[in-house]
């Protein structure tokens, strides 16, 4: 099965930025199929619930709210 990471955030946020460039560079060294959907539109991110941003959420399970998580750190949630 297919996994999926979805990113919440907002446009122009650092934070946000530094994320996206941590889960790519996490999925550069793996060598799995994995979705990736990112989500910046306010109504969306509040269906989800995370409780603030940036948050990381795989398969449906929210990981990560409110920091950076490093890359090793996602390449375990994503293996």
């Amino acid at each position: 099965m297919k996994k999926t990471i979805v990113l919440l955030g907002v446009e122009g946020c650092p934070t946000c930025a530094r994320l996206d460039a941590n889960v790519q560079a996490a999925l550069a060294e793996l060598e799995a199929e994995i979705g990736v959907e990112k989500v910046t539109d306010p109504e969306r991110i509040m269906e989800y619930a995370a409780g603030g941003l940036p948050a990381v959420i795989v398969d449906g399970q929210v990981k990560s709210v409110r920091r950076v998580p490093e890359v090793e750190e996602l390449k375990t949630w994503l293996a």
